[in-house]
């Protein structure tokens, strides 16, 4: 008797400077140009943060150098519920790939760091992760729009 193959046989573990994490062959997502600052780095996968993080941060890990993980923000869960990129702006790079706003996932690459204190957050609006979860597919495009920055400040 043969034994049903299961997800929990097909998880595979991968050690990270945030930690053990645990992922499948179908989590991750193709970089074919890469992230701006790692263009040779193809592969990654999006794993929850340790800890009492909220839902709207996330990492992207390498699966390629296991030193490398961003930070990375949903868009979508700007300050106070609003949108923090326009689906205008976004259209274009959606459109060259026939992919619709409800077919992808937006985030910003995320930096946390002291100042006089004070813990400071701010985001890169100016150069959005975009995921296509039905296609494995990943990608960065630079928004040509004044009111994106690359450090945008949270808190």
């Amino acid at each position: 008797m043969t034994r049903p193959i299961t997800s929990n046989l097909l998880k595979r573990s991968l050690s990270t400077k945030i930690g053990e994490l645990e992922y499948s062959l179908d989590d991750i997502f193709y970089f074919k140009n890469g992230i701006f600052g790692f263009n040779n780095l193809r592969n990654f996968i999006v794993a929850e943060l340790p800890g009492n993080t909220p839902d709207s941060y996330m990492c992207l890990q390498s699966m390629e150098q296991e030193d490398i993980t961003l930070i990375i923000a949903d868009a979508a869960a700007g300050p106070g519920g609003k949108r923090i990129i326009d689906s205008n702006d976004l259209k274009i790079h959606l459109q060259a790939r026939g992919l619709g706003f409800e077919d992808v996932a937006v985030f910003l690459v995320t930096t946390v760091y002291q100042e006089n204190g004070k813990e400071r957050i701010c985001v890169n609006t100016k150069a959005p992760i975009i995921l296509a979860p039905d296609h494995k597919e990943g990608w960065q495009v630079v928004l040509d729009n004044d009111r994106y920055e690359i450090i945008h400040y949270l808190a």
